[in-house]
């Protein structure tokens, strides 16, 4: 049974545990909302807030079907139950103590929008921040029908809301609020990308890592005005009887996933994700960057020789590398994942580098070997670096730029740079002989 803790905190009182290496507190609520409004920022909570419960997180697909017999239901979810609301808005903070202004780590996760939890098994609960001097922060938000409705964009607004709650209330927990970095995989990177592009979060975070999902998004599946999104809101209302506002969360979640099954796909990549609302996202991200207005700070991205669309990936984050580098924005530091796991025939598949990149391999069926621990320390490493400093510790690890196109290279076995020709050799491979799961 481990050590129970109380804390105080600017919103109150809050019980967590102590652990060998840090102290973990689950689900801690930063804000609160009514369906398709803006998050509330909470800054009071009546007595001691339980910090040992289950996170809440947003209504998805595993709410209402079985998804354990999926390869990523198996892979992240399997053995954890999880708790389903309508507002999410709740946190994990895993810190190294009380005392201390060390810089802090914000995780957003991915999950296309539509899925995701903060409890999943590779990050929920990670201590290997904390034992480097990090606290680990990993917030949730709204999905789907719920985070995008109207072409609202619910869910950066709630991503928002965690960056200010975190700046409001860190400090209690030995983090420091002028030096956060936000991390995001896959959705959650492209979502950090659209943050930096709105000005929002200027001078509230000091560097950003994105990981399998950074860069420009190719035109042909940028995001739509949200005048153009209209028609698609009006057939999923219709569809949960007319009255998406009070229809049950099931209703609501079946209704938006048969109207978005009947587009084409390309369409409905482009329905399934923010919007430009005019108030978050006002222009595409390639105007922003290309007219040096995306937030000027170090950047660190990322591409997985298997991933979800590799080229795509891989030529967006190296082109944002390059096209800051042109404009005399802050370093852009690149890496490349292609360590194939053991335990079946995938190889660095789509958010495999998650278990790397946390450690919380001992929460995996995995038979990881010792060199995956070595890989994972110096993953690990690098991003505990660049959250102190900016850079990933390494003189050897170079930024992007149109001259210096090579990536750091993640493998098990090489400790060096990589080049733009082994990258896209490795994702043909992948592409044609042994693509990754769906």
């Amino acid at each position: 049974m481990a050590e129970q803790v109380i804390w105080s905190c600017p919103c109150g009182q809050v019980k967590g545990q102590k652990l060998q290496d840090a102290f973990l507190f689950r689900g801690l609520p930063y804000a609160e909302t009514e369906r398709f409004q803006s998050p509330v920022l909470i800054r009071h909570w009546e007595g001691v807030h339980d910090g040992n419960a289950d996170e809440t997180d947003c209504w998805q697909r595993s709410c209402f079907e079985d998804e354990s017999g999926t390869f990523y239901g198996r892979e992240f979810r399997a053995g954890r139950s999880f708790r389903y609301a309508e507002s999410p808005m709740t946190l994990n903070v895993v810190s190294p103590s009380s005392e201390g202004r060390r810089p802090v780590l914000l995780f957003f996760h991915g999950g296309a929008f539509e899925t995701g939890t903060i409890g999943e098994l590779p990050y929920g609960t990670s201590t290997e921040y904390a034992k480097r001097g990090i606290v680990l922060v990993s917030a949730g938000y709204r999905l789907n029908v719920f985070g995008l409705h109207g072409g609202s964009n619910f869910g950066l607004q709630d991503q928002l809301a965690a960056v200010d709650w975190v700046r409001d209330n860190i400090a209690a927990f030995g983090g420091d609020p002028e030096q956060i970095t936000v991390m995001g995989q896959s959705a959650g990177a492209m979502s950090v990308m659209d943050l930096l592009c709105s000005g929002k979060l200027s001078r509230k975070i000091r560097r950003a890592v994105m990981i399998s999902g950074a860069g420009i998004v190719p035109g042909f599946v940028s995001p739509l005005p949200r005048e153009k999104t209209e028609a698609f809101w009006k057939k999923v209302d219709a569809a949960a009887g007319g009255d998406a506002g009070t229809a049950d969360p099931e209703t609501l979640w079946r209704a938006w996933r048969q109207v978005k099954s009947r587009e084409k796909m390309l369409k409905g990549m482009r329905l399934m994700q923010p919007c430009l609302d005019g108030t978050v996202l006002r222009e595409p991200q390639a105007k922003t960057v290309r007219s040096g207005r995306l937030q000027n700070i170090p950047l660190m991205v990322s591409v997985t020789s298997q991933d979800y669309m590799p080229y795509f990936i891989f030529e967006m984050a190296l082109q944002l590398g390059r096209l800051c580098s042109r404009k005399g924005h802050a370093p852009v530091y690149g890496y490349f994942f292609d360590r194939e796991l053991p335990g079946n025939s995938y190889r660095a598949f789509h958010a495999s580098d998650l278990w790397y990149l946390f450690g919380n391999m001992d929460q995996s069926w995995r038979p990881f070997e010792e060199r995956d621990y070595r890989l994972s320390a110096a993953m690990i490493d690098a991003v505990a670096s660049f959250c102190r400093t900016g850079t990933p510790g390494d003189p050897k690890w170079l930024p992007l730029s149109d001259r210096q196109k090579g990536f750091r290279l993640f493998d098990g076995v090489s400790e060096g740079m990589t080049n733009p020709g082994y990258c896209r050799k490795k994702m043909r491979e992948t592409i044609f002989r042994n693509p990754g799961p769906a």
